[in-house]
């Protein structure tokens, strides 16, 4: 969602890096956070820095820590790759950095493997810093001494504060994985994930509370980043309700079982005249009683009008070949994945070997609003 105002500034292993608006303002903040943590840390250990040299170490540790919080990102985005899971372009905002990542992991070992990636990433950044602020301390290079502790130290505080159990954070995420491999289910896991993160959410919000009442004023950008979190945590759950419903809800109790064979050799002419325009009307395409295809009512859309009378139906079907095959016993999440994978419209239901439905996404969720809507027996 960040995708369309934010700027390309470049690409990594393959992977866009963008930059939204909002990031200027926490980039602003780091600089002014690390003048200060700067100034106290030279001071600490008796190498006093000048402040023209605390105000450019202040600018440049900030960006360095942004091409760490990339870093961070980009482990995850790299073995979500190595596990097939498609991924997007790495965005740095006003709460950090976030991989766009565009499936979810099919096991709860790929969710730990992904999830963990960049805690770990963090935290190897976090010793290479302080190997690096160990040998400068000793070579009294104070500029260097004190920039290299100070990434040690927010490197560390990042991989802290990502394994927090609040979903979709990283500690959350490996919380839900756990979850996942006990109940057997990603839909509740994600459930009671989003649960625990609301009130890891909740409890940081009064933590932030209490540091502001009390004039620590970073508590308040704490308290927004719990609100960004607890925001988090409510949209998660409500997505698992629905997945959960999705789970329980069999192909046979929402696909379409009303049938109107066409034949591939019908022009689109008949068949757009023939057609009910119902939600939950299938077309099988057939070659002398065999299914070969589906075709929908909206595939005509990729012919012009004009020459409808002289297309033939199997022109603009779906090949029964190029889809996958559904029974009435499977989930309909099931179903919902393998539309979203295929990429078709509708997909054909079997039951004993013969053609019994054919399901959409369309019909998916009319029949997820009608359980909804249907009063509780």
């Amino acid at each position: 969602m960040l995708v369309r105002s934010s700027w390309r500034i470049g690409s990594i292993a393959g992977v866009d890096i963008a930059i939204h608006p909002s990031w200027l303002v926490i980039y602003a903040l780091f600089s002014y956070a690390a003048m200060t943590s700067a100034r106290y840390i030279a001071g600490a250990d008796g190498m006093p820095l000048s402040t023209g040299n605390i105000v450019v170490l202040g600018l440049i540790a900030a960006l360095v820590l942004f091409a760490c919080v990339v870093a961070h990102e980009l482990a995850h985005a790299l073995v979500a790759r190595r596990l097939g899971i498609p991924i997007g372009n790495i965005t740095l905002f006003l709460f950090g950095g976030v991989a766009s990542i565009l499936r979810e992991p099919g096991t709860p070992a790929d969710e730990v493997k992904m999830a963990g990636a960049g805690p770990l990433a963090s935290l190897v950044l976090a010793a290479i810093f302080g190997a690096l602020a160990q040998v400068t301390g000793m070579a009294h290079w104070s500029w260097i001494y004190t920039l290299c502790l100070f990434l040690a130290l927010t490197n560390l505080v990042l991989a802290v504060f990502n394994l927090l159990p609040a979903f979709p954070s990283d500690g959350g995420r490996l919380l839900r994985a756990a979850l996942w491999q006990f109940s057997g289910s990603q839909a509740r896991a994600t459930g009671m994930a989003s649960t625990v993160s609301a009130v890891v959410a909740a409890l940081l919000i009064v933590a932030g509370a209490f540091m502001a009442f009390n004039k620590m004023w970073n508590g308040i950008w704490l308290g927004l980043i719990a609100l960004f979190l607890l925001q988090a945590a409510i949209a998660s759950g409500r997505q698992a309700r629905m997945s959960l419903a999705l789970e329980r809800m069999r192909v046979g109790d929402c696909m379409a079982r009303t049938l109107i064979p066409v034949s591939e050799d019908a022009p689109l002419t008949s068949f757009v005249a023939e057609v009910s325009q119902g939600n939950r009307t299938g077309y099988p395409v057939v070659d002398n009683g065999a299914f070969v295809g589906l075709v929908n009512p909206r595939d005509t859309g990729s012919v012009p009008p004009g020459l409808w009378p002289h297309t033939p139906v199997r022109a603009i079907m779906t090949p029964a070949a190029k889809m996958p095959a559904l029974t009435v016993d499977a989930p309909a999440s099931d179903a919902l994945a393998a539309l979203v994978k295929s990429g078709v419209r509708s997909l054909p239901v079997f039951e004993n070997g013969e053609l019994t439905g054919v399901v959409s996404e369309d019909i998916i969720y009319s029949a997820l609003r009608e359980r909804a809507a249907a009063p509780a027996t």
